[in-house]
């Protein structure tokens, strides 16, 4: 059975979902048919994670999993996107000993927290978040680690880029991933073209590039929260025959705009992430002066 040779690793609520769909219309790519399989973060996992979802409905069976690449064999590449992957050390390793070629990986990082909080407010949307405030959540995090919580629902540690990436160069090499950043999809033409060239295919292929990057809210009661869950049979429906455009706006009429983060929680955050934010820099070589100089303004005003 084929296997795939690319994966698109996370982070959360950081254009993966848009990445998903884009590289989708290449031609030389297939990729899943739904986005978040997540084999490999349940892969052999004793005891597996657990969730406020309760069972989660991904794939846990390898001939299942294989199953979702039937009929990729004259493709270039073959592909899945699962977030887990990215913070998740097992499933680092079970992709290593699983899969017999390496594969190609990208990863996308966000400044941590903004995506820590977009992720909050994500599953808040969903009806899968039990805190009613993002600070009780991220007070509770240890107690979720402790509890064998998945990581999706440990928004602070879902953020800490650098030891993730470490994990991922040590076992695959850097040569094997492409890191971007979120700000990289202001100009998507671009990006898509960065993308491709480091898969090895034509990045003359048109794209069309649709639908909103990280659009979340607040949904509107219980009946939204279900119609927006990731699987649901209504919502799979709509994916088939609405176009992006449609499915965007028929999520902002389902969802109400979320509550700024209070200030003091983003100095905290800011302050937590500083020294992560200075490693994944060095570690990727790129300039994360955006997302430092806000954390680097609150460092200094608590040592003054």
């Amino acid at each position: 059975m084929t296997q795939p040779n690319f994966l698109i690793l996370g982070a959360p609520r950081s254009a993966t979902t848009f990445l998903y769909r884009a590289v989708n219309e290449h031609p030389q790519i297939f990729m899943s048919s739904f986005k978040e399989p997540g084999f490999f973060t349940h892969d052999q996992r004793t005891p597996d994670w657990i969730s406020p979802m309760g069972v989660s409905n991904h794939i846990r069976s390898w001939d299942e999993y294989l199953h979702l690449f039937d009929g990729s064999e004259d493709y270039a590449l073959r592909g899945e996107a699962s977030t887990t992957y990215l913070a998740d050390g097992h499933a680092a390793q079970r992709i290593k000993e699983r899969l017999t070629e390496p594969p190609r990986m990208v990863a996308i990082l966000r400044n941590p927290v903004d995506r820590a909080y977009s992720h909050y407010i994500y599953h808040r949307m969903l009806n899968t978040e039990p805190a009613e405030r993002f600070e009780d959540a991220l007070a509770d995090e240890a107690n979720r680690s402790r509890n064998n919580w998945n990581i999706q629902w440990r928004y602070r540690e879902a953020g800490l880029y650098s030891r993730q990436l470490a994990r991922y160069f040590e076992l695959f090499g850097k040569e094997q991933l492409l890191i971007l950043l979120t700000e990289d999809f202001r100009d998507q033409t671009k990006v898509l073209e960065r993308v491709f060239d480091f898969l090895g295919l034509d990045n003359s292929v048109p794209v069309a590039l649709e639908g909103k990057v990280n659009q979340s809210g607040v949904s509107k009661g219980s009946m939204a929260s279900w119609i927006l869950q990731s699987r649901n049979p209504l919502k799979l429906i709509a994916r088939r025959i609405l176009p992006a455009p449609m499915r965007s706006r028929l999520r902002s009429q389902l969802t109400d705009k979320p509550p700024e983060m209070r200030a003091q929680t983003r100095r905290e955050l800011e302050c937590f992430y500083h020294d992560d934010i200075l490693r994944t820099q060095d570690l990727i070589g790129r300039d994360l002066g955006e997302w430092l100089q806000a954390s680097l303004d609150n460092v200094v005003s608590r040592t003054s």
